[in-house]
């Protein structure tokens, strides 16, 4: 049996559903974001959502204050201070969100992607997703090219990859990140979460990198997250740079493969799900440049990272 994709209407966006009857695997992916919005899995063993999502029925509506649930964060991921930087010798404001003084998560997590292509067969299924950025917000006015392709296969496990590809006759500063938050079970107390890091950035009171490093092991052995807060970002150690969260009953591994190597773990007051997100560089990167990348004119910046979810 092979995977099936059917494309659903929301309002002024589409959301395609990728499926696999028999093993009763299922994800959806929305076409404004280009994000993940749901992962279940109903068969005789479970049924259950992986993705803590948006509640998309009457459109869009309050994606920014319900915490940019599985977001694409480009071409800056996390806050950028006061949502100033500079580039090629001028000083540049981003117009798009703020949370307080600093922008926040960039400018392409409510953009509209373009379905360029879908395949699917027994193994597994691809949709890929095209945005053109034409440099719309003056604090960013450098057009690109943005692809997102997933792809979700038979061992359960969806992949994304990103592929930027710049349209400016200069260079032009990128950041990239993904915003999802994980759940696997209605609360994340009986949770353990596991990686080695060879770092942790140290942040303000503003959640911005003061530039200093301090080592951190926390969480190099399974470790519960029961009353543990968490807004921090890691440097992943290259040589081992998986994620591990399970419970009794599931695991999910995080395995971020090109160009993503920090990890931002974040735990939401409501205790119900935790953001496992794969970022290119630091928060303030822009100014900090801690991670930052340049591509060159029609240059691309190609990211990939990886999910799996195991019943244990």
């Amino acid at each position: 049996m092979s995977f099936e994709i059917n494309v659903k209407s929301i309002v002024n966006f589409k959301e395609l559903l990728i499926k696999h009857p028999e093993k009763g695997i299922q994800i959806a992916i929305c076409t404004r974001g280009g994000l993940l919005n749901s992962w279940t899995m109903q068969n005789e063993k479970t049924n259950h959502e992986f993705i803590d999502g948006n509640d998309f029925t009457n459109g869009w509506d309050d994606f920014e204050m319900n915490g940019f649930k599985s977001g694409k964060m480009s071409p800056f991921s996390c806050r950028l201070q006061n949502g100033k930087y500079e580039h090629l010798g001028q000083e540049f404001t981003i117009d798009k969100f703020y949370l307080g003084a600093h922008a926040l998560h960039g400018i392409l997590y409510d953009a509209l992607f373009e379905i360029e292509s879908t395949t699917s067969h027994e193994l597994e299924a691809t949709v890929k997703l095209k945005h053109e950025y034409l440099g719309s917000d003056k604090g960013y006015p450098f057009p690109f090219t943005i692809q997102i392709i997933w792809t979700m296969t038979i061992e359960n496990k969806v992949s994304v990859q990103t592929i930027i590809t710049n349209n400016f006759h200069q260079e032009i500063p990128i950041m990239d990140g993904w915003h999802p938050y994980f759940k696997l079970n209605n609360t994340i107390e009986t949770s353990t979460l596991q990686f080695t890091n060879i770092g942790k950035i140290v942040y303000d009171n503003n959640l911005l990198p003061t530039g200093k490093i301090e080592n951190d092991n926390e969480f190099d052995t399974a470790k519960t997250l029961a009353g543990i807060h968490l807004d921090s970002c890691y440097i992943l150690d290259p040589l081992n740079p998986f994620c591990i969260l399970s419970n009794a009953n599931f695991k999910l591994i995080v395995h971020p493969e090109i160009n993503y190597p920090y990890l931002q773990i974040y735990t939401p007051d409501n205790r119900k799900s935790v953001a496992i997100e794969n970022l290119s560089g630091v928060p303030n990167c822009f100014n900090n440049k801690m991670g930052l990348h340049y591509v060159k004119p029609h240059d691309t910046f190609i990211l990939k990272t990886n999910y799996q979810i195991i019943i244990l």
